[in-house]
């Protein structure tokens, strides 16, 4: 008797280990909402063919995971089996969304007029909610829309952290450039040079601001323009906007991207040189000029004899 009774509880751990551990062949997605409680997990999940074992149900509420289910949508895979369901829903394995801010990105190509007005609405930040230039270039990941406030706020920190830092650091003949004029220089680096250039062109725009000379630098340029075509054309250059450097002397009036924190560093440590020109010789390299002529030159030899 004793042997029997040992045979057929052998025989159910053996089922149930199968049963939980066997792939279910379903792919679907659920979520769980605010006031969702196990009770109304499960019954969705039946209603879908996903049975769990009471056994399982009881661990879910001896463990207390009833009072800190998280909230967010799931997905359950074809090869998925009951124990790795219960295993999503345990430690919160929700999909999440990818959210990617690109260097020399601008705000309107991140967010919405509409998300910007809520946080400005909601934040105490600073600069009267001007947000082009403060959003950290990164990679982040959210579940839900709503949660794209607190991104906004995690990227503008994050940012503000390096420009803090490089701030401090900045060279010693910059004492008296603001944190947002370094950030304004920083923007138009991440427009205009590659990486392997940018302190020698953030040399170059400090150079001609201790000359008071016109930046004339297109990206700044585009940046005002209500319609630009794609090409930067002459009628362009007499634009009025404050952002076209050609017309107006000093720095725009904010940053025209969001750089990085390279960029950030390369605005506030500048490579010391003569040059006041250069000129695209490629996608990544340029032609370093001293005087106009031989700028001219460049220009004539790199541009205009394509």
């Amino acid at each position: 008797m004793r042997y029997l009774f040992s045979s057929i509880l052998s025989l159910n751990i053996v089922f149930y280990v199968f049963l939980i551990l066997k792939p279910l062949n379903i792919e679907l997605n659920f979520s769980i909402i605010e006031g969702n409680n196990l009770s109304e997990i499960f019954s969705e999940l039946e209603e879908q063919n996903i049975y769990f074992p009471k056994a399982i149900k009881l661990i879910f509420n001896f463990s207390g995971a009833d009072k800190k289910i998280f909230l967010g949508k799931y997905k359950i895979e074809e090869n998925d089996s009951l124990i790795e369901i219960f295993n999503k829903i345990y430690f919160g394995k929700i999909i999440l969304k990818k959210f990617i801010v690109s260097e020399g990105s601008k705000i309107t190509d991140l967010f919405s007029k509409e998300t910007v007005y809520k946080f400005c609405q909601t934040s105490n930040f600073q600069n009267n909610c001007e947000l082009e230039g403060y959003i950290k270039p990164d990679i982040y990941f959210y579940d839900r829309e709503s949660e794209l406030l607190t991104i906004l706020k995690k990227s503008i920190d994050k940012q503000n952290f390096d420009l803090n830092k490089s701030w401090e650091r900045r060279d010693n003949k910059l004492k008296n450039f603001s944190k947002k004029e370094i950030l304004i220089i920083a923007s138009i680096l991440e427009k205009e040079a590659c990486a392997n250039e940018r302190k020698k062109i953030s040399g170059v725009i400090y150079n001609r601001l201790k000359k008071n000379m016109l930046l004339q630098m297109d990206s700044t340029t585009i940046y005002g323009l209500k319609n630009f075509s794609g090409d930067l054309k002459k009628k362009d250059l007499r634009d009025s906007s404050l952002y076209n450097t050609y017309m107006h002397k000093g720095l725009p009036p904010g940053p025209i991207s969001n750089p990085s924190k390279n960029s950030i560093f390369a605005a506030a440590q500048p490579e010391e040189h003569n040059f006041l020109y250069f000129v695209a010789k490629d996608k990544c390299s340029h032609e370093f000029s001293t005087n106009y002529d031989d700028h001219m030159r460049a220009v004539k030899k790199y541009q205009l004899n394509k």
